[in-house]
């Protein structure tokens, strides 16, 4: 004796097969339909999240926070009844499709005249829905109180102490409960679009009450209907989506980081993801809706079977899709128009890396010149002491890298030490350039449109205490407070600048992690540029932290690196960065986030 679910199977996988032409011209016509509808929505709920971030660069918190305003819930609450309301369209009329119901695909569009009472329907279920999960919300609304409400919020959700996974079971436990309930709720009126579109009901009421009896004892097999088909159509999902993800990659790597070639390539590239998901997506609704009503006969409903299609439909099903994309189109113009003059205010500082030391002998006063001419914010330079106690600016121990010179800093003199030439080895355009000191920056600083991070570059904690006092001596000596930053491996010596100082920026400079560094009571952090990822950056930034990436040089790591949210790219090449950030503010905000797709893609 043959399994009914099987005859059900084989009558689903023969109805697909019969009328597959109609179904592919109806699938692609109604996605470009829905496309089309949806393409508005979604860019003025995304034009009001550019104007509320100013930036298209942002963390999973600022989401969350602007969908929890008043704008965004209004938003996605549109963005879910357009998406709901052409769900069910689109079930509709596939189950006419395969009903064969009228010449071709057209006439599948006259489920639009149902949608009265399709839509009452889906609102009765809503509410249903809805009021079924008040006592889950009522329970999970005291277990937050009781569990989480007492802690930082934070804290709990950075950090996951245990607190966290006992809130965190708690609400899957609900969450698991309520979906239960909700799904033995959906199948008991899996029936009612069906009794709707095929026996004439209207009364929303009478549709589920039908539903309810024809349901009643086959909840278990419906369940194992749908949920066997569901979880094959979820790993098929992730399985494309997976395939699409590694393909798109391979593609953009080889493409270059170019902003101009890179949005190119990744729209090119969507549109073909979407293409293919599209055709996914319309087999799996050709599946579940066929299963439907394979399941709705079964158990007793009627499904009128009308004759196959009319040679003369071959026209309308051509002019559905045309229709349909022509709406698509001028909609994708008018979305288009309405985010490409979103206001953006993304602002990256770029900061030249011992004063840029790609243009000009590191650590000099020529190199600073050059930085400022070549648009740095600001320049970073290490200060240490001499033999005699003097503020030099230079990075290393001794001048061997620099100049080929044996002298060591600490064990030199400054005037010794400005006895080597520090230009010629670099350039001999540079020749005489000597050792400055932090004083002479200062002054120099003063008159060019550039600011100083000082580096303490000291031996040991106790050296670094003494050089953060010299170090604030100086600047106050020369009234340049408001001019400079001061940064440093040492934290005591931070700890320093803070109490002698409290009115200057000071920020914490690490190649490795260990621990937490946004928890350090710095104003900002000056991170190697591999750890400067999205989830550290969001991270520090709700600290209040933001993050300077070192050492930028190759302008293909720019556009990834401010996705990620720095504020500060250092690097040795001012000029190239430069010109990679003013490339990418050149962007309208459509062409900035597809180059934040880009990025996105490249990774996975």
């Amino acid at each position: 004796m043959s399994d009914p679910d099987d005859d059900v199977a084989r009558k689903m996988l023969a109805r697909i097969l019969k009328r597959r032409g109609p179904l592919l011209t109806f699938s692609a016509a109604f996605t470009l339909l829905e496309a089309a509808a949806l393409a508005p929505a979604a860019a003025a709920v995304l034009r009001l999240a550019l104007g509320w971030w100013g930036r298209c660069s942002v963390g999973n918190f600022e989401i969350a926070a602007f969908l929890a305003s008043p704008q965004g819930l209004a938003g996605v609450a549109l963005l879910t009844a357009i998406q709901l309301t052409t769900l069910h369209l689109r079930v509709a009329g596939v189950m006419s499709v395969l009903a064969g119901e009228g010449p071709g695909v057209w006439h599948a569009f006259d489920v639009v005249k149902k949608l009265p009472a399709i839509l009452k329907v889906d609102l009765l279920q809503a509410a249903r829905l809805l009021l079924r999960a008040a006592p889950y919300l009522a329970v999970g609304t005291f277990a937050y109180i009781k569990l989480w409400a007492p802690h930082d919020l934070n804290r709990l959700v950075v950090d996951r102490p245990a607190e966290f996974w006992r809130g965190a079971a708690a609400f899957a436990a609900l969450a698991a409960a309520y979906a239960i309930d909700a799904g033995r709720i959906y199948l008991r009126w899996l029936f009612a679009v069906p009794a709707v579109l095929f026996e004439g009901v209207r009364n929303p009421f009478t549709a589920l009450r039908e539903s309810e009896e024809r349901t009643r004892g086959r909840l278990l097999r419906l369940a194992a209907l749908v949920l066997g088909p569901g979880l094959a159509f979820l790993a098929a999902s992730f399985g494309l989506s997976w395939a699409l993800g590694a393909a798109n990659g391979y593609v953009l790597d080889r493409v270059g980081h170019g902003p101009r070639t890179a949005v190119a390539a990744t729209a090119a590239l969507l549109a073909f993801d979407a293409a293919v998901l599209a055709t996914f997506g319309a087999a799996a609704a050709a599946g579940f809706a066929a299963l439907a009503m394979g399941a709705y006969k079964q158990a007793g409903g009627t499904i009128r079977e009308d004759a196959v299609a009319e040679p003369r439909a071959r026209g309308w099903t051509t002019a559905a899709v045309a229709v349909a994309g022509g709406s698509l189109a001028l909609s994708a113009l008018a979305a288009r128009g309405l985010i490409a003059d979103a206001p953006l205010a993304e602002v990256v500082e770029v900061t030249a890396h011992r004063a840029g030391a790609f243009e000009g002998p590191e650590n000099t006063l020529a190199a600073l010149r050059i930085a400022a001419a070549h648009g740095a914010d600001w320049a970073e330079i290490d200060v240490q002491f001499t033999a005699d106690r003097k503020l030099a600016i230079v990075h290393d121990d001794d001048l061997r890298r620099v100049a080929g010179s044996p002298l060591r800093i600490a064990d030199s003199t400054l005037e010794k030490l400005r006895e080597v030439d520090l230009g010629t080895p670099f350039d001999p355009k540079f020749a005489g350039e000597r050792i400055a000191t932090l004083e002479e920056f200062l002054d120099l600083a003063g008159a060019l449109p550039i600011r100083l991070n000082i580096e303490l570059k000291a031996k040991n904690d106790a050296e670094a205490v003494i050089l953060a006092g010299r170090t604030i001596a100086a600047i106050r000596n020369a009234g340049a407070a408001e001019r400079v930053r001061v940064c440093g491996q040492s934290f005591k010596g931070l700890v320093e600048v803070r109490r002698l100082a409290p009115e200057l920026e000071i920020g914490f400079v690490s190649g490795a992690v260990i621990g937490d560094p946004t928890r350090l009571d710095v104003d900002f952090l000056m991170m190697e540029a591999r750890l400067a990822s999205r989830g550290f950056v969001d991270r520090a930034r709700r600290r209040g932290k933001p993050v300077h990436a070192w050492t930028v040089n190759d302008v293909d790591r720019v556009g990834p690196l401010v996705d990620d949210g720095v504020a500060d790219l250092i690097t040795d090449d001012v000029p190239g960065v430069r010109a990679r950030l003013d490339e990418i503010a050149r962007l309208d905000p459509v062409d900035r986030l597809l180059l934040r797709i880009r990025h996105g893609l490249s990774r996975r």
